[in-house]
């Protein structure tokens, strides 16, 4: 192949990462989110105070972090941690495999609870009093593939159930 086609083909290429990078910087500075590692992200996504539905879609998964809009989808990769979303309820939930931060509203916003997390070995993870944010969830970072209990209440109603990557939580 002739130096003068690989050199056009090598350009093409960079070009189409450039500007993929480019559409990618711009879709986050849109959205507040430029400059933020994947963990600020989800959590200011999360604790977004606007009425859900969001008007882009964002999600967690076990391993990563989508987001998207207009038809153009980025990937975030969580890393050595995973994201555990808590929806404390009394009354109602709904079935999440993977939580929207865009989407899902949980019943309880807005609302204090004592929150401890232990792992297998009994190793306080979390002790602490948390706030479910305005769409009712409450955000867990865990190292991956932590396997224990979490224990929360509120108001004299206590729950203790063990660690899983899916769960809502129903104060009884």
């Amino acid at each position: 192949m002739p130096k003068i086609i690989q050199s056009l083909l090598l350009f093409i290429a960079l070009s189409n990462i450039s500007m993929a990078s480019t559409q990618e910087t711009a879709f986050l500075a849109e959205r507040g989110l430029a400059g933020k590692s994947v963990e600020q992200m989800v959590d200011a996504i999360d604790q977004n105070p606007q009425a859900r539905p969001l008007p882009y879609t964002a999600s967690v998964t076990s391993t990563d972090l989508k987001l998207s809009a207009n038809g153009e989808t980025y990937t975030f990769p969580l890393g050595e941690k995973f994201y555990l979303s808590l929806a404390p309820y009394e009354y109602q939930t709904h079935p999440c495999f993977n939580h929207s931060l865009s989407g899902c509203q949980g019943e309880m916003p807005d609302t204090w609870f004592d929150v401890n997390v232990t792992d297998r070995n009994g190793t306080v993870l979390i002790h602490k009093k948390m706030k479910s944010y305005q769409n009712g969830f409450i955000g867990l970072w865990l190292p991956r593939n932590t396997e224990g209990m979490i224990e929360i209440s509120h108001e004299g109603k206590k729950r203790l159930i063990r660690l899983k990557p899916r769960m809502t939580v129903r104060l009884a």
